[in-house]
């Protein structure tokens, strides 16, 4: 399903960027849509998960317990910081973060190479090793043989965490003040998220 929604494309600004979104049914947030959009004036491309619902500032969190829960369904929205709290990461969203629809291991995939990335530039050998240990451990829960803590916070609410069995995660709104301490989406992917709302409703 294409949208003529009318957002400028942040790089360039010659052109509107071309939207092209798929409508997901999930537990919890009942219909999310995924969006990509794509400048045809430069190369500019980015994807995105909006609401179709306004949702509370939120944290999902799951103790990662056996190998079976690297398959529980993880979905970051491009304003959700996710926590890997044993690992001592915080993934917060910039200018560039990308939205996706994946599961625990994936995400352990998406850091692990930005971990490898801090290694090879960091100058101190303490912060190499430091770099090479956080690697190992990542490579042991990606194994199964390791358990940990998953965070996902977002003060927009669309980020998640959603096991088969909602027991295993536990779900908090999050006050005015926490969510104001919280990094959020860029201001031209606020200004999509509203326009789509506003289409929608």
């Amino acid at each position: 399903m294409s949208d003529e929604m009318k957002i400028r494309c942040p790089i360039c600004g010659k052109a509107d960027l071309e939207v092209k979104s798929i409508l997901y049914t999930v537990p919890f947030f009942n219909e999310i849509a995924m969006f990509t959009m794509r400048c045809p004036s430069c190369s500019f491309r980015h994807n995105d998960i909006f609401s179709t619902e306004q949702h509370q500032p939120s944290r999902w969190t799951l103790r990662v317990k056996d190998p079976s829960m690297l398959r529980v369904r993880v979905i970051r929205s491009s304003s959700g910081t996710i926590r890997l709290l044993e690992f001592g990461i915080d993934v917060e969203p910039g200018p560039a973060a990308d939205s996706f629809i994946s599961n625990v291991e994936g995400v352990l995939q998406r850091v692990r190479p930005v971990v490898q990335t801090a290694i090879n530039f960091a100058q101190r050998p303490e912060q190499k090793a430091r770099g090479a240990e956080v690697l190992a451990m990542i490579d042991r829960a990606i194994d199964g043989q390791l358990e940990f803590t998953l965070v996902i916070e977002d003060p927009a609410g669309v980020s998640g965490i959603l096991p088969d069995d909602m027991t295993l995660v536990k779900y908090e709104e999050l006050t005015s003040e926490e969510a104001s301490m919280l990094k959020g989406a860029p201001a031209w992917i606020d200004m999509a998220r509203r326009e789509y709302r506003e289409r929608k409703g």
